[in-house]
């Protein structure tokens, strides 16, 4: 396996993301990602020889904040530890560039997984939000 920090081929990441599943609420195309690749602060890309199989992005002021996104392992490689060296190979060169409020979004029963390596649930006095358009579709705004 070869862990590089580097964007991959649109096609290839966008095969791998469209496996999880994550686009049939997402609704993305390619171009989506496109922008969105060329906007993060750091991407991980793993490869089992020219395979990607594992990725994950971390979007940050540079300084202060940074947040990790998009952890995907492909689904004949998951339960072998490889989500988890993602998380703590971003959290390294996060911490590396003197960045230490790091943050995730976490997908719905991946909790105790990103606990497991260090994250906790943000108190009831300083919850974390997220903006969700009422009454319209993400095409339409």
């Amino acid at each position: 396996m070869e862990f590089v920090f580097e964007r991959p081929e649109l096609d290839t990441f966008y095969s791998l993301f469209a496996e999880t599943g994550w686009n049939k609420v997402m609704k993305l195309q390619p171009e989506d990602w496109d922008t969105a690749l060329n906007h993060q602060f750091l991407v991980l890309c793993v490869y089992e020889e020219d395979e990607l199989i594992g990725f994950g992005r971390v979007i940050s002021d540079q300084r202060v904040y940074a947040c990790i996104y998009d952890v995907i392992v492909r689904k004949s490689y998951q339960k072998q530890g490889l989500g988890a060296e993602i998380v703590r190979r971003l959290v390294a060169e996060c911490e590396k560039r003197n960045i230490y409020s790091i943050h995730l979004f976490a997908a719905e029963g991946t909790i105790s997984f990103y606990e497991k390596l260090g994250f906790k649930i943000r108190p009831d006095s300083m919850p974390g939000m997220k903006y969700e358009p009422t009454g319209k579709e993400r095409n339409d705004v």
